[in-house]
């Protein structure tokens, strides 16, 4: 998956008051990954190739947090020749509890280096509950897509564990022309196992969208925090 760019993101969120309190009750934590694919949404985004991501997570007792996170990835130049490029995100949100459920709001931009038309922002909101997640992400520069996410997850024998997820786009207009040129769908299906140092995850996905290159990928995740 991926995750999210401007810095006045993290300004804000910080200029709050989060770094004023106590640092005791803040915490910062990093993560890599190495995946055979970097899949979105159902989309190949490194021409089924492998890519090497990894972030940074600032998290507050309070539920405020702030990341980054990046990855190499391939873009379309001015002429829509492909290119290796990298892609870096940052976020910021509020996670909290509500009785029995989980809510998280989040400011998302995602920043290319190679590709500035590329870039773009959204805001989301989830809500979580029993190991069901619900969320929506919408598109808040030109492009207005929607983007709406059902998953569940759950724990299998032998340690493993199960994640399931739909989401569907909703498409949007740039001056009056369709962005995608059609709602599309996708799904995705990962098992996983935790080790000491590092977690594994086999990822197939399915998308419905008639001009993607693969209906059906696979993908293997090597992951770990510190």
């Amino acid at each position: 998956m991926k995750t999210l760019s401007k810095a006045v993101a993290v300004a804000s969120l910080l200029s709050a008051g989060v770094m004023s309190a106590n640092i005791a009750s803040a915490e910062v934590a990093f993560n890599a990954s190495l995946v055979s694919d970097y899949v979105f949404r159902g989309a190949s985004y490194t021409s089924n190739g492998a890519a090497l991501q990894g972030g940074a997570d600032y998290s507050h007792d309070s539920g405020a947090y702030a990341g980054a996170w990046l990855s190499n990835i391939e873009t379309a130049d001015a002429d829509g020749e492909i290119q290796d490029d990298v892609e870096y995100d940052i976020y910021a949100g509020y996670w909290m509890e509500a009785g029995e459920f989980e809510i998280d709001l989040s400011y998302i931009t995602y920043n290319y280096a190679d590709a500035d038309d590329w870039n773009t922002t959204e805001i989301s909101a989830s809500i979580s509950t029993a190991g069901i997640t619900a969320s929506v992400y919408q598109d808040i520069d030109a492009a207005n897509t929607t983007y709406l996410g059902l998953a569940y997850s759950a724990e299998l024998p032998q340690e493993l564990s199960l994640d399931v997820a739909v989401g569907h786009t909703v498409d949007g207009k740039v001056d009056g022309e369709a962005v995608w040129g059609e709602d599309f769908t996708d799904v995705s299906a990962s098992v996983g196992k935790s080790f000491d140092i590092v977690d594994v995850a086999l990822t197939v996905t399915n998308v419905n969208y008639a001009d993607a290159e693969d209906d059906t990928l696979v993908f293997l995740t090597a992951s770990t925090e510190f």
